[in-house]
């Protein structure tokens, strides 16, 4: 299909609750589940940010109670969940975020850049992933992954048109990632939405301000900061109009890393 409705459910989220969390999930699920193929929710929604104690209590593999759940809502809804969680392998716990349609598990992808003091109580992910969505190649990424050019145009390279973000941004950082995510779009030329948390979790209050961003890097649709559901439809067709005269990806030229000193006061990178 090259038009799709997404939904971003920009919600406030209480840590270390699932049940609640799930009530909440189910409760937007059902109500935008039949009119939108795509809903989108913030980062780890269904546990939020605990501690580190509670985080890898409460962490689970993905054929686990958390993702029979989803799995069971995107099947009676007949739409595609994204959203986090906290997933268990061995004695690993990874923020991973999930593509769940009525078929089942699609897509996941554990974060690659943890934030502050994220580092002490997970693992880094160390993969990028597409997959096949009905016609349309989808991509995931989380939060912070996005201040880093690398990573969309690491999704991208994998023919995605469509990367989903699922986001936990706080203050004092604001709009960040609004202006990232619309960097990452018009850079790979592709659509960009990103889900992200409101509300006072801790001692962060996250700021909402969820968007859905075109090839161009035009603005589709912009939440505010309180919470809300909003959506909008997209046409993926734009994505190769957008790339008819120019594509970013084909005719960039790859620099090293480093710089090595070839006179007083002058560096230089060869490539």
């Amino acid at each position: 299909m090259s038009k799709i409705n997404i939904a971003l459910a920009q919600l406030a989220c209480e840590d270390g609750q699932v049940e609640k969390n799930l009530q909440v999930m189910d409760k937007v699920i059902k109500e935008y589940g039949n009119t939108h193929e795509i809903i989108l929710f913030p980062e780890t929604y269904t546990i939020g940010f605990p501690s580190r104690e509670v985080a890898r209590k409460l962490a689970e593999p993905l054929n686990g109670p958390i993702m029979k759940h989803i799995e069971r809502q995107a099947r009676e809804a007949n739409t595609t969940i994204v959203v986090g969680l906290y997933e268990r392998e061995g004695d690993n716990v990874y923020n991973t975020t999930v593509l769940v349609s009525p078929e089942g598990l699609q897509l996941s992808y554990r974060k690659t850049h943890l934030f502050m003091e994220e580092a002490e109580k997970l693992e880094k992910g160390n993969y990028f992933r597409s997959c096949q969505w009905g016609d349309t190649r989808v991509g995931l990424l989380i939060c912070y992954d996005c201040e880093f050019p690398e990573t969309a145009r690491s999704v991208a390279g994998l023919g995605t048109e469509l990367i989903l973000l699922t986001n936990g941004n706080m203050e004092p950082y604001g709009p960040v990632h609004r202006i990232a995510i619309q960097a990452r779009a018009l850079e790979n030329q592709v659509f960009m939405a990103m889900a992200n948390r409101v509300g006072v979790g801790g001692k962060y209050n996250f700021v909402g301000e969820s968007i859905i961003v075109n090839p161009y890097g035009e603005i589709v649709v912009a939440a505010g900061n309180d919470e809300e559901v909003i959506s909008a439809k997209i046409d993926t067709s734009i994505v190769q109009e957008s790339r008819k005269d120019y594509y970013y990806l084909n005719e960039r030229r790859l620099f090293p890393i480093g710089a090595h000193e070839i006179g007083p006061g002058v560096w230089e990178t060869k490539f």
